[in-house]
């Protein structure tokens, strides 16, 4: 497989790929059922639409006839906009000048495990280098299968707390 890595904002007015990103976003997050329309794009826009609006420049796309994969990031955790969408975050305050950064990440089912998600991550790593960002988290759940995945890539330091009796594993790695 022979993908591309194409900075977003390059492709961002294209109306294809737009559909190809959003296609792998829904199919690639574990809620399936929304209760209207409306649910679903709030959905899409706390994890998704937001990073490409304010961060488009965090964004970047695999590609190859197709879309394959994306990663996007924002630069810092500590805004209240973003807080306010996702207050999971608050949690995990005290690890953010640390690493202060956070990037969500999905690849088409057909290219999981051929190392498109690996340049992706580093794309991203890259543009924040660039801009002098020391380090970078996720967070996700203690069992889900993608830990292994940031485990090899050196997401490193990891703490587990809780949020609403949800257990959200924050993992970081250092730039």
């Amino acid at each position: 497989m022979s993908a591309h890595i194409i900075p977003f904002e390059q492709i961002k007015n294209d109306p294809v790929i737009l559909e190809q990103i959003r296609a792998i976003f829904f199919e690639s997050s574990t809620k399936k059922e929304f209760k209207d329309p409306a649910d679903k794009e709030a959905f899409y826009d706390k994890y998704l639409g937001f990073y490409l609006k304010h961060y488009p420049e965090l964004a970047w796309v695999a590609a190859d006839d197709k879309v394959l994969g994306y990663v996007v990031a924002a630069s810092s955790s500590q805004g209240d906009d973003l807080m306010s969408i996702q207050p999971h975050l608050k949690e995990f305050q005290g690890y953010f000048e640390t690493y202060p950064a956070h990037l969500h990440i999905n690849c088409h089912h057909d290219s999981r495990g051929k190392g498109i998600g690996g340049l992706l991550v580093k794309a991203v790593e890259t543009g924040l280098k660039a801009r002098n960002i020391k380090g970078v988290h996720i967070m996700t759940g203690p069992d889900a299968l993608n830990k292994k995945f940031y485990l090899k890539l050196g997401f490193d330091f990891e703490v587990l707390k809780d949020f609403h009796a949800t257990p959200i594993l924050f993992m970081g790695k250092s730039l």
